[in-house]
């Protein structure tokens, strides 16, 4: 996955030459086989590029997605609430690995090169957030699994089915035992691990200098306070019922309103910088992308859950559909949410 972009605030008599440059350095970038557009947005040149399409930004939500999940699980099992939350904990656990799996899937299926991920293992490159990326993502593949096998064992115990592997069977029971003895420890490293995959999804795109709508210290937390309020939407959609159910609803009242302070704080970044942020910021609140962004990302993935979160809170009653609809639209925003980015920033903003 290679994406290189340039943006070219414009002045008089330098504009065509700097956008030419601009354009002519991405293309040496990328080796001459993507061409990117120079096009101008108000008083600033910029270039297209079309390298990552709706499989990164699924990839974005899935991570995201897995994060949250992990360390809600975590914090349940650390803060001695594992027994209690015990049918939360188990779906949170056993739903990691998949995600993760199916978002290196996803990331795979974008790269030009299909040998290039496993480049990414055989050094770490501090400097590099896609080298961390990438450590960081076989890391909580491993620990995840860890500590979704005593959770796997105990559903397929429940559920008698019957073993047809038993050399294998023994394998996962001696390893589960391992995991459950040493739960704590997991838990702690699987909550850290959790946080930087949360973060590291935002960071990703937060370095890329060249892009304004990207260059933003923002969206790390911003994906961080994303990715949890859709684990804990997905946990109230599948396990609405027990003793969680009240204090994720509280918590999802709190990640809502932190995702539009953080939103807000992106946006104010964007507008009180230069000219080539301050034309990523119009295109997103009344250019092209406004719709998107004010209906899905704002509207229906923080405003219209933050409202349905606060009646439940307050009136303490809520109906079943009101409540599905309302996690069912955090989720689709939290997707948005990445979606609007991920194509905004390539569109030259």
């Amino acid at each position: 996955m290679t994406v290189v972009t340039a943006t070219v605030p414009s002045s008089g008599c330098r504009r065509r030459g700097a956008a030419a440059s601009a354009s002519a350095a991405v293309m040496a970038a990328v080796g001459g086989g993507v061409a990117p557009a120079v096009e101008r947005h108000g008083d600033v040149l910029n270039t297209h590029l079309d390298l990552w399409g709706w499989e990164v930004a699924a990839y974005l939500f899935l991570g995201g997605l897995a994060a949250g999940l992990l360390i809600v699980a975590s914090w349940a099992v650390l803060a001695g609430r594992r027994r209690e939350y015990l049918p939360a904990v188990r779906v949170a656990t056993l739903l990691v690995p998949p995600l993760i799996g199916a978002g290196l899937v996803l990331l795979w299926l974008d790269l030009g090169s299909k040998l290039t991920p496993f480049w990414l293992y055989v050094t770490l490159r501090p400097t590099s957030p896609m080298s961390w990326g990438a450590w960081i993502l076989l890391a909580v593949l491993l620990t995840s699994s860890l500590a979704a096998i005593p959770a796997l064992l105990a559903m397929r115990a429940r559920a008698s089915v019957p073993c047809r592997l038993p050399r294998l069977h023994r394998v996962l029971e001696h390893v589960g035992r391992w995991a459950a003895r040493h739960g704590r420890w997991l838990a702690w490293i699987n909550l850290w691990l959790g946080v930087g995959l949360g973060l590291y999804t935002g960071i990703l795109l937060g370095t890329m200098v060249a892009r304004p709508a990207w260059n933003s210290p923002m969206l790390g937390p911003l994906f961080l306070a994303s990715g949890l309020s859709g684990a804990v939407a997905l946990l109230l959609l599948l396990r609405p019922r027990g003793p969680w159910a009240p204090v994720f609803v509280r918590a999802e009242v709190g990640l809502h309103a932190t995702k539009l302070a953080l939103l807000g704080l992106y946006l104010t970044g964007l507008a009180t910088s230069g000219a080539a942020p301050q034309a990523a910021a119009a295109a997103l609140v009344r250019g092209v992308w406004a719709p998107a962004f004010w209906t899905l990302v704002v509207g229906a993935g923080m405003a219209v859950p933050l409202a349905v979160g606060l009646r439940e809170v307050t009136v303490h009653r809520c109906p079943r559909r009101l409540a599905v609809a309302s996690c069912t639209l955090a989720l689709a925003g939290g997707l948005a949410l990445r979606v609007v980015l991920v194509y905004a920033g390539q569109h030259g903003l």
